[in-house]
């Protein structure tokens, strides 16, 4: 990297981290709901109420509940229903993924195309992370889909901040490494804003660090790692990708359901589900 390069790295992080105001707010009912979810006395009942406060979140709530992931015979009809059926903990996760679309939104001509394709690549990792978490691991997988999408949650201020560069934004290699280099530093400056706990700070810090290794037990870190890679097929930064057995994260999953060729066979019988999410996210 050279001198140049990483004068704009820390240029940009320093203005970001100065100024905060720079930063995109959770709405201010998705701040009160994961105030009220997780607090312990919280109920069913009250959590219903304040759901019914915002018609799109409640609606997204309903068909996550009515989704392939939690068919059965009597599907909920109503939101008490769904938070009996995914739970409140699940849709505190649920209510911050809906959320964070806001985020990637822009007036500005030359830069919508770019949010729009960089937040249906974090949601296409968000839902590969939502799948696999529930076949491979123990991982919550509402808790892994938000995971996955607030990795990217610093992509928005980066190219804002890019796009005052032209001699970097134009150049498609350069903005690539730039975004890379930026959103796990930028992405912990927004979630330290929003008052996430560590563990999910720790995510977003371990974006593309392929080869991380914590230790023998896998953990969020290592399933968002080996989503990231599914993720990128057919996407044209798939060459930047390592080989999933490259990586330590996939030698921590259980023998025999993550290999390359399995863990495709799984996400293309999970083709209908997967879409499904897709849909819901817009």
């Amino acid at each position: 990297m050279s001198n140049g390069i990483a004068g704009i790295y820390s240029e940009i992080y320093t203005r970001l981290a100065s100024n905060k105001t720079l930063f995109p707010a959770l709405p201010e009912t998705t701040m009160r709901l994961r105030e009220t979810l997780n607090d312990p006395n919280c109920t069913i009942a009250s959590a219903a109420k304040l759901l019914n406060m915002d018609p799109g979140l409640s609606t997204f709530i309903l068909r996550i509940a009515n989704s392939v992931r939690f068919m059965s015979l009597f599907p909920p009809k109503d939101l008490e229903g769904a938070l009996r059926r995914i739970g409140l903990a699940s849709a505190t996760e649920l209510a911050t993924t809906f959320a964070i679309k806001g985020a990637f939104t822009t007036s500005s001509g030359a830069l919508k195309s770019l949010m729009v394709e960089s937040y249906r690549q974090a949601t296409r990792v968000a839902i590969i992370s939502y799948f696999l978490a529930a076949k491979v691991s123990k991982i919550n997988p509402s808790k892994a889909m938000l995971a996955g999408l607030l990795q990217d949650i610093g992509l928005p201020l980066i190219l804002l901040q890019l796009y005052e560069r032209p001699e970097v934004f134009n150049d498609r290699k350069r903005r690539l490494e730039a975004v890379d280099q930026l959103a796990p530093m930028v992405g912990a400056l927004i979630l330290q804003h929003w008052g996430f706990n560590k563990e999910f700070i720790e995510m977003v810090r371990c974006r593309k660090q392929w080869q991380r290794d914590t230790g023998k037990k896998a953990d969020l870190g290592d399933l968002l790692l080996i989503a990231r890679i599914h993720a990128s097929i057919g996407h044209e930064d798939f060459t930047d990708c390592p080989s999933i057995p490259d990586i330590p994260a996939y030698y921590k999953f259980p023998l025999g359901k993550l290999t390359p060729d399995q863990s495709l066979e799984i996400l293309a019988e999970a083709g209908d589900e997967l879409d499904e999410l897709q849909q819901m996210f817009g």
